[in-house]
């Protein structure tokens, strides 16, 4: 009986997200026939496989299938550095090309989307075992429905880095700390967030076992070990074993206090921008100075949500562990903010996307106030298809 309700749930899922995927799929598909597009971000070739599959490959994504094609020697010139970018992802990407055939972009998207719909299943036993199913089944909805939600089927990490986040919390919870520290290095290996994983992580097992936690220090010690691994790695190869932090700067990005970015983005929402004359019928790409104060003010927005969501959902009765996680996953890219760049905080709409307890806080709230949960239902999935607009015709979103 329990694995028939688990494959119910499982299905429940998939039906969800074929319908959404669907959905998108349509929505990209009428915008790149339509809408005049812009220029890949990088001047490299891009794959010839069907609409269907590039309209999935925008920006950083070239960056992932050039290092799963040749690694970190790629032979595009850039002044950029590939190991900005973890490599788990890109290598995952290349092992199934070799093993399948099937081109790049093609194997990037049956990942994405393979991790997505795994660290579903996930989130919701987890959520139902602290809540109850409606709590867990609206996660997912609002997960599904979140503005920037494409990018967990794009060819991005964010779909890889969320399974190795809610496998961390879904294990620690049921006390499996080998799988924690598996997924804990899973999301290492894709992000350097996942390294802060190890705070919340403490703190579980300090609740459950007090002056004895130390004895999940061993499984949990993968976490650790897979980072310094990557250091090493790249210390032999380039000689910098910080080369991922170091290479930050070449997308603008500098250590600054967490608020600077929140300031720079409100003075440039109300300081007046030059106006422009764009001429009719042709295409006007939305990275101008003219739209400055839009993604200052969505990217800003979205930084103060991830600061406001997490306290909210403790009021709601998450745990301690879950609101630490989401609020360092907000305050970390906070202190590296892009201050010289359109948006001072850029991608932070994608960047809070992965903070699984921000959507389980969303459900909480739309279940204690239904006319708001009408208003999310209809707003959220408008601003994804906007959004999914602007980012497969080329136009920065995130």
């Amino acid at each position: 009986m329990r694995y028939i309700n688990k494959l119910k749930k499982l299905s429940w899922i998939v039906i969800v997200w074929f319908i959404s995927r669907i959905a998108l799929i349509f929505i990209g598909w009428v915008a790149n026939l339509r809408i005049p597009g812009g220029n890949p971000s990088q001047p490299w070739p891009m794959s010839k496989a069907p609409l269907i599959f590039t309209m999935w490959d925008r920006y950083d994504s070239q960056w992932y299938l050039a290092i799963a094609k040749y690694g970190y020697n790629i032979p595009y010139k850039s002044h950029y550095s590939p190991q900005a970018f973890f490599p788990l992802y890109p290598a995952l990407i290349s092992f199934i090309h070799k093993l399948t055939h099937v081109p790049y972009v093609v194997a990037g998207i049956f990942l994405s989307n393979i991790f997505f719909i795994s660290s579903l299943f996930f989130l919701y036993d987890l959520v139902e075992k602290h809540f109850d199913s409606k709590i867990a089944k609206l996660t997912i909805i609002f997960t599904f429905l979140f503005p920037t939600s494409f990018f967990f089927s794009a060819i991005y990490t964010e779909s890889l880095f969320f399974f190795g986040t809610v496998l961390v919390f879904w294990a620690a919870d049921k006390e499996l700390w080998w799988i924690a520290g598996l997924g804990g290095a899973i999301a290492v290996l894709t992000r350097n967030l996942g390294i802060t994983l190890l705070l919340p992580l403490a703190w579980i097992a300090v609740e459950k076992y007090g002056n004895k936690a130390w004895k999940t220090l061993f499984p949990l010690f993968i976490i650790p070990i897979t980072f310094s691994l990557w250091a090493i790695y790249l210390w032999h190869s380039t000689g910098d074993p910080l080369r991922f932090i170091h290479s930050e700067s070449g997308w603008g990005r500098y250590l600054s206090l967490p608020w600077t970015g929140i300031i720079t983005a409100f003075n440039r929402i109300i300081t007046p921008v030059p106006s422009a004359n764009f001429p009719i019928g042709s295409y006007i790409s939305a990275w101008k100075p003219q739209f400055s104060h839009l993604y200052s003010a969505i990217d800003g927005f979205a930084a103060l949500t991830g600061l406001i969501l997490p306290f909210i959902g403790k009021q709601y009765g998450q745990p301690w562990p879950w609101v630490i996680f989401a609020l360092i996953g907000v305050l970390i890219p906070m202190s590296a903010p892009t201050l010289y760049s359109m948006t001072p905080l850029a991608s932070m709409t994608r960047y809070i996307l992965v903070l699984f307890p921000l959507m389980i806080t969303l459900a909480q709230i739309a279940q204690k106030h239904p006319s708001l949960e009408i208003a999310l239902f209809v707003s959220f999935p408008l601003i994804q298809g906007l959004f999914f607009i602007l980012f497969t015709t080329w136009n920065w979103i995130a």
